[in-house]
């Protein structure tokens, strides 16, 4: 076992403690890394175990699943049929939240998507620094290039 044990592990392939079946180091989680409160389940089902033994990436989110929902019995005393869908979603791998944006975008009008970029832009660091530079000008050509008869004089009431 062990001469196999080390032919695995110079092909890159190792097994999981759980199942048994061979995957590649990136596909594994060694049970050393793992939560506490996890690893003593795992131990209860495979005492064998050791640290440096490693789990595979499915059976690793069924005991995760058990944890969870052993936490939430414990906590509550029993599980409600939200938390029943959050733990099954969790165990497909699905999405638990929904990027609304996509389906808000969809039913903006012309004038409040143009509302949006303007307001994109007018709280940007290009407007702030295209501004600053617009005032700099304003203030210089109205104190330096134009003395004589200064289209907006000190203290620059046009520019307000």
């Amino acid at each position: 076992m062990k001469g196999n044990m080390a032919m695995n592990k110079k092909s890159g392939v190792y097994h999981c403690i759980v199942c048994g079946q061979n995957y590649p180091i990136k596909a594994l989680t060694p049970i050393g890394t793992i939560r506490q409160a996890i690893t003593e389940d795992i131990l209860q089902d495979f005492p064998e175990c050791l640290p440096t033994d490693y789990i595979c990436q499915n059976d690793l989110s069924k005991y995760r699943m058990q944890y969870v929902h052993s936490s939430l019995t414990s906590e509550k005393g029993e599980v409600t049929v939200l938390e029943s869908e959050l733990i099954k979603s969790m165990q497909q791998h699905e999405l638990i939240t929904k990027n609304i944006d996509k389906t808000l975008e969809q039913k903006w009008t012309f004038g409040e998507r143009l509302a949006d970029k303007i307001a994109t832009f007018g709280g940007s660091w290009s407007f702030l620094i295209c501004f600053a530079i617009f005032l700099a000008i304003w203030i210089i050509v109205n104190t330096v290039v134009m003395v004589a008869r200064p289209a907006d004089p000190y203290p620059f009431i046009l520019l307000n």
